[in-house]
């Protein structure tokens, strides 16, 4: 291709061709719209409502567009029943992950949703440094997040993908391809918080899921891109995209 016509691109165009060939992507799935009241009848780890398995179809109709060579869940029954629909779509097998699983919280046996609301605000009104022990009663942060840092660079190894540090900065190493790999990840809020904020080199707070907000039957797209030929980073391709 001449100079010239280089130039008569669109900046648009110039930009996606430079994404081009990128050597993986992750496409990070929040799980659809799960079933808390069975919790309170049943104690049972809660699949999805009605509402949650069209959410799941409809994302998988949509996800279709970005075809998968693998998908991995969290065994936690919204998430695996969210990656059974878009496995299904994309004629795959999703393997469970355990240490995907949402931080654990007490689990709130036969509690109105009144007392639900009230449990977790009066967690978030206890001083920052508390936020580090979880939610009262449950899984501690730093445990939390050490397992999704584990499960995730598990989920990346068999491709190739390793974190290194290089000079000081937090890179990661991938073999070069000439056709982008991508896996699909159905998670939950907080574990899907922990993943982006570790992937994309930020330091960790114990509010993950608020500094990333992704809504229920969302996703977000993360893709390697190489810095020089010493490394790769994570770059943020889309953020909580949904079907509809």
């Amino acid at each position: 291709m001449s100079r010239a016509t280089i130039l008569e691109l669109s900046l648009e165009e110039r930009e996606r061709r430079g994404r081009s060939g990128l050597p993986l992507e992750l496409v990070l799935v929040r799980h659809a719209e799960p079933d808390w009241e069975s919790v309170r009848q049943k104690g049972a780890d809660p699949g999805l409502t009605v509402l949650g398995r069209q959410q799941a179809a409809d994302l998988a109709a949509h996800l279709r567009s970005l075809p998968l060579a693998a998908l991995y869940s969290s065994p936690l029954a919204r998430a695996r029943e969210t990656a059974a629909a878009i496995a299904a779509a994309q004629q795959l097998t999703a393997t469970a992950v355990p240490d995907l699983a949402e931080i654990g919280v007490p689990l709130l046996q036969n509690a109105s949703q009144t007392e639900v609301d009230a449990y977790f605000l009066a967690a978030a009104k206890r001083p920052f440094r508390d936020h580090w022990e979880g939610f009262p009663g449950g899984e501690r942060f730093r445990a939390f997040h050490a397992r999704v840092t584990r499960a995730i660079g598990e989920v990346l190894a068999p491709y190739g993908v390793h974190s290194q540090v290089i000079d000081g900065f937090a890179a990661w190493s991938s073999p070069v391809r000439t056709q982008t790999l991508r896996i699909g990840v159905v998670a939950h809020g907080g574990t899907n918080g922990v993943v982006l904020t570790h992937l994309l080199g930020i330091a960790s707070v114990p509010w993950e899921w608020i500094r990333f907000e992704t809504p229920l039957a969302a996703y977000s797209v993360l893709a390697l891109r190489a810095i020089n030929e010493q490394g790769y980073i994570w770059s943020l391709q889309s953020f909580g995209r949904r079907a509809t």
